[in-house]
């Protein structure tokens, strides 16, 4: 439950009156969303600092492997538009183009990890398309570490 400042010494007085309610724990709760697009935001941060982008279209491998599930609590994509829009609304600079998008897109097929490109691009590239989804998970994940550390009962 989310309270104003201001409703919370009432609210819980009035909890307190009732006697079959028990309060088992008062805290800050963060909004998922919020959470979801700070790591967004951290984990492009991490893989641009480590050079990871080799090419614009490589960031349209995070986009197919979120729309796969595969990197879980990432919010679907209904076009390159919609997540390149995301990005903008997250203040992510740098960013390619719609068509750069479309075009990596269209040039993979099947499911992460097991992608097939028909660029025929060498085993090397395939293995580095293929580790920037790995790298976005791992650097995605980190992120999500860090904030729930930030709002734990150490708190």
């Amino acid at each position: 439950m989310n309270l104003d400042d201001e409703a919370f010494e009432p609210f819980m007085g009035m909890l307190r009156l009732c006697s079959k309610i028990e309060v088992v724990g008062e805290g800050v709760v963060i909004d998922t969303k919020d959470v979801i697009d700070h790591c967004m935001v951290e984990a492009i941060r991490e893989l641009r600092q480590d050079m990871v982008f080799k090419y614009p279209g490589d960031y349209a491998y995070i986009m197919i492997a979120a729309n796969e599930e595969a990197i879980k609590g990432m919010r679907f994509f209904y076009s390159p538009k919609e997540y390149l829009d995301y990005m903008r609304q997250l203040e992510v600079s740098t960013i390619p183009g719609r068509t750069t998008i479309y075009d990596a897109i269209a040039r993979t097929h099947g499911r992460y990890p097991n992608w097939t490109f028909t660029d025929h691009p060498s085993e090397t590239e395939i293995l580095r398309r293929k580790n920037v989804v790995r790298r976005f998970m791992s650097a995605f994940t980190r992120a999500k570490l860090n904030v729930s550390d930030c709002f734990s009962d150490n708190r």
